[in-house]
């Protein structure tokens, strides 16, 4: 799944508590990764008042439904506010990491059954949504569709209880053409 399908599925609610945990710094950086820029008025004197010009043009380039934004919120968020749960996830599944960084492409060396006991796993523990943006997002960087088809993941993204099969089916059958075609 697409960082912006991600967040679009979160909805607004989530979207902005995500947003609300940024710092300036962290503001600014997504804004930059986003193809926008941080340049605040000269009468912008106090952070609240940088945080508001920034927060308006958040909005109208997630509006645009930008991808490298949406990209980009979602990293900062999972690196600088829930990187506990990505060095959880990764010691279950005993991957090497530095703080939850790794360069391993831990989807392809581990099974998919060993992937899914660790979804449970911070299913468990960590708030549902959370959970599927990192899993989701994971999925989309690693090119892996083990996330995009558990059920319990699309769920806690927000996904309708009625679309998820229709989902899951139509996310199989593009896998298996992208397959056939690389093959």
């Amino acid at each position: 799944m697409k960082p912006i399908e991600i967040c679009n599925h979160l909805g607004q609610e989530k979207v902005d508590e995500y947003y609300a945990l940024l710092s300036g710094k962290e503001v600014r950086a997504v804004l930059k990764a986003g193809g926008s820029h941080s340049n605040t008025p000269k009468t912008a004197f106090s952070q609240a008042a940088r945080r508001k010009v920034w927060r308006k043009r958040f909005d109208a380039e997630f509006g645009k439904q930008n991808e490298q934004l949406a990209l980009a919120l979602l990293i900062e968020w999972l690196m600088r506010h829930r990187r506990f749960m990505l060095v959880e996830y990764l010691d279950f599944l005993e991957v090497r990491h530095t703080q939850g960084e790794t360069d391993e492409d831990f989807c392809e060396t581990k099974p998919p059954e060993k992937l899914r006991e660790g979804v449970d796993m911070l299913l468990g523990k960590y708030p549902p949504h959370e959970v599927a943006t990192y899993l989701l997002l994971v999925g989309h960087l690693q090119e892996t569709p083990i996330f995009d088809e558990t059920p319990s993941l699309l769920a806690a993204v927000g996904m309708p209880e009625g679309e998820i099969s229709d989902y899951v089916e139509n996310h199989k059958k593009r896998w298996a053409e992208r397959n056939k075609g690389a093959a």
